[in-house]
């Protein structure tokens, strides 16, 4: 009886490890833009032409010459990647949730999944984004 109260005891603790590292984390208020943007599922990007990291969770991607869409990251960056090599890790089509955002640091390598993508209307929308998101704070 002993044997099987220690089995359920791990038991027990290893599902409860493994829903807590599955569960998604929720985003803070301050990338919550519904009412302001325009928020989309699926980007259809033959070409990424440029990006900018906005601040440690968000990129902006200018995609196919003149697109511009604002990619809010599940979790934060761990550092600003300005001047690293970053990519994506789809080639054509950009999936909110599903894929990542892959930054290459030598000898690291590290993965974001994109949890939200917003679609601006232009480079002047995409200017107010980035400092409006670098003025709020977490």
């Amino acid at each position: 009886m002993k044997v099987m109260i220690k089995v359920f005891s791990v038991f027990v603790f290893l599902v409860m490890a493994v829903s807590c590292a599955t569960t998604p984390g929720t985003l803070t208020e301050k990338y919550n833009l519904d009412n302001d943007l325009e928020a989309i599922d699926r980007i259809t990007a033959h070409r990424v032409s440029s990006w900018e990291q906005v601040d440690n969770q968000s990129i902006i991607l200018r995609a196919n010459w003149n697109d511009y869409y604002l990619l809010v990251l599940r979790q934060p960056i761990n550092r600003m990647v300005s001047g690293l090599s970053i990519g994506i890790s789809s080639t054509v089509y950009i999936t909110s949730g599903y894929d990542r955002i892959v930054v290459n640091d030598t000898p690291f390598t590290e993965y974001y999944v994109i949890d939200k993508i917003y679609k601006l209307k232009g480079k002047e929308q995409a200017e107010e984004i980035k400092e409006r998101l670098r003025e709020k704070r977490d």
